[in-house]
């Protein structure tokens, strides 16, 4: 049942100055309101407002921020921007932003000690708070065991030891070779989300506008 280098040279990227010459940048699109664009032209840097999270899914942003606190070596902390890694935004297509909206499309090059890859199809086992299986089998045979032992499925924080199991295989979700190679979790194209912690003007690469569709 599938549920829906050197510290000092970074410390100097966080106030808006490039990275190390000798990593190679991690390219990302990200998809923004145009006034985003005007702030960050005047700020230079900018943080990711958490009012803007959801309530039903700010324990999903809680647990991204954990994993990005224990994957990413200079992390502050803050809420993530989120962006695409693959495929590249196709602003023809509709759903970026409400329609009529005037957006940007930024083209992004981070460093990569400050962005965390995953699986944006498998990022949504976490925002359902539901088990992440490689496959029907293993899905199926998990949630009979839960379900034959916990009266209420649907109850969050669920007891000990289903809650450790559910965090423990949302992990998967960065195993991008794994998921690639699960039938289960195949798909075309594959959607590769970023999530990095500062949007920094100096990391813009390039810059297109349009209206949401």
């Amino acid at each position: 049942m599938k549920d829906l280098g050197e510290k000092q040279t970074v410390a100097q990227s966080k106030l808006g100055t490039p990275y190390s010459s000798n990593t190679s940048p991690v390219r990302v699109w990200t998809i923004q309101p145009v006034e985003v664009l005007a702030r960050l032209t005047a700020a230079r840097v900018l943080y990711a407002d958490p009012a803007c999270i959801p309530k039903e899914f700010r324990h999903a942003y809680d647990w991204m921020r954990a994993q990005m606190g224990r994957c990413l070596p200079y992390y502050d902390g803050h809420f993530p921007w989120w962006g695409w890694r693959t495929p590249h935004p196709d602003l023809r297509q509709s759903g970026h932003l409400p329609r009529g909206t005037q957006g940007v499309r930024l083209e992004l090059e981070i460093d990569p000690n400050e962005v965390l890859l995953s699986d944006f199809d498998v990022w949504h086992s976490v925002l359902n708070r539901g088990y992440l299986g490689l496959s029907e089998v293993e899905d199926d045979a998990w949630y009979g065991r839960f379900e034959a032992t916990v009266p209420n499925r649907w109850t969050w924080p669920p007891p000990e030891p289903w809650y450790s199991d559910i965090l423990t295989s949302w992990e998967r979700i960065f195993d991008l070779e794994t998921l690639a190679a699960s039938e289960y979790w195949q798909s075309e194209p594959r959607y590769i989300q970023a999530t990095f912690e500062a949007l920094r003007l100096i990391d813009v690469r390039k810059c297109t506008p349009f209206v949401a569709r």
